[in-house]
């Protein structure tokens, strides 16, 4: 038996609704914003009272309506961490166990608790500690106690390895295996100083990316950088990535203030931006000498975790020309021997090219369609132009083709504007 939650009851009605949970007015901002109005219809005053450990106790079909993961999260974010009702929608049940808010369904108990209560939730009973009542519950399955135990399903498969197709129990010793020069790495945590490391000693790794695998060098290994060229077979003058967390743009970039709020709330995701760049910031070698940079951080865990550590710069890890791989096994396939490092995170979300943005020059140009969606991009630059070369019909009407090379020389920004 394990103490899950211990505090105040909140006692909501029935049918309390996603909309109600997570208000789509403020869902542009992020959980720890819009989680301050959470329930603000149906309870005014609630998210600013909650404290840690307390417990929602709700009626029948709580959590009815949307399958986006806001209602669960500002719940959390407020500090709720346990949730007992009539009947729960089966969406939000599983969108609060999979970032670790254990939920129960009981006839009973919602029906004797006031708003107020002390109480206590363990993994197999319920205590209204204020009324002297105890009640045993359901068991969970095992699986969803482990997600519980870990915290959220994210947290339990980093801890067994990320999502990587090598992904096995840490204690195992087979886990980094060698093919040929390739040394490939599971996308466990435990790896990134190694990664790291070899990467500051100035070698090239064929890793995974939020949209395909990439190839990724140390900005401040210029032999490194310019293997990147090599292994791709690119020419020097086609301009590489900034790898780098969002909170770190200002350093590279002169980012008016429209813009940085556009990165802090709408500009988040599959999408690189290229901003005038600050030259004492970013070597010519990277950016071909061009006076901009193209920016982007991407959603992959482990790569996170590694440009937090270092200054990187990539590109997809395809031979130029080719369709960008989205396994590793893809990328290798194209690389060859060629590739000394390498990290397995499995297959990539999107699969396609980042979407690149052009917000140096007036009107803002559209240099490649890819996952995000070009629609929004229009609603936030109306007077957005797209690139007349490279840029396939089918993409500038927001369709994704995969078969698509995603490579588009960046002549924008040029001319040094």
């Amino acid at each position: 038996m394990k103490l899950l939650a211990r505090g105040r009851a909140w006692v909501l009605p029935d049918e309390v609704d996603t909309d109600a949970l997570a208000p789509t007015i403020y869902l542009h901002q992020p959980p720890s914003e819009y989680s301050k109005h959470c329930l603000e219809t149906v309870k005014p005053g609630m998210a600013g009272k909650v404290k840690e450990g307390d417990v929602v106790i709700a009626g029948k079909d709580f959590g009815r309506g949307s399958s986006r993961e806001h209602a669960a999260l500002a719940l959390k974010y407020l500090g709720i961490r346990g949730v007992i009702a009539v009947s729960v929608a089966p969406i939000i049940k599983r969108n609060l166990f999979n970032i670790g808010v254990p939920v129960f369904e009981h006839q009973d108990i919602p029906h004797t608790c006031d708003d107020g209560d002390e109480v206590e939730l363990t993994t197999s009973t319920f205590k209204n500690i204020t009324k002297d009542m105890e009640v045993p519950l359901r068991d969970l399955p095992h699986f969803m106690l482990d997600l519980i135990n870990n915290g959220g399903l994210f947290n339990m498969v980093r801890k067994k390895g990320g999502i990587s197709s090598r992904s096995r129990p840490l204690e195992e010793r087979t886990e980094v295996q060698e093919v040929g020069p390739t040394k490939i790495y599971p996308a466990y945590e435990k790896y990134v100083d190694i990664v790291v490391e070899r990467l500051e000693r100035g070698e090239v790794l064929c890793g995974p990316f939020d949209t395909t695998y990439g190839l990724f060098a140390s900005i401040k290994r210029p032999d490194a950088v310019k293997k990147v060229y090599e292994m791709k077979r690119r020419k020097e003058d086609m301009p590489l990535t900034m790898v780098v967390p969002r909170e770190r743009f200002k350093i590279y970039a002169d980012i008016p203030e429209r813009i940085q709020k556009l990165l802090e709330t709408e500009l988040v995701g599959p999408i690189s931006i290229i901003l005038s760049k600050r030259a004492d910031k970013v070597p010519d070698y990277v950016t071909s000498g061009l006076k901009t940079v193209s920016l982007a951080d991407g959603e992959n865990l482990f790569m996170k975790l590694v440009m937090e550590r270092i200054e990187i710069c990539g590109t997809s890890a395809n031979i130029h020309g080719s369709p960008p791989p989205s396994t590793l096994s893809g990328a290798l396939k194209q690389l060859g021997d060629t590739v000394t490092l390498a990290v397995d995170g499995g297959p990539t979300l999107y699969r396609i090219g980042h979407t690149v943005i052009d917000l140096s020059v007036n009107p803002p140009k559209l240099i490649r369609a890819g996952p995000y969606s070009v629609s929004r991009l229009r609603m936030l630059f109306p007077e957005m132009e797209t690139e007349e070369e490279g840029l396939p019909e089918e993409l500038v009407r927001g369709h994704s083709v995969i078969e698509l090379s995603p490579e588009v020389e960046i002549k924008a920004s040029s001319k040094g504007h």
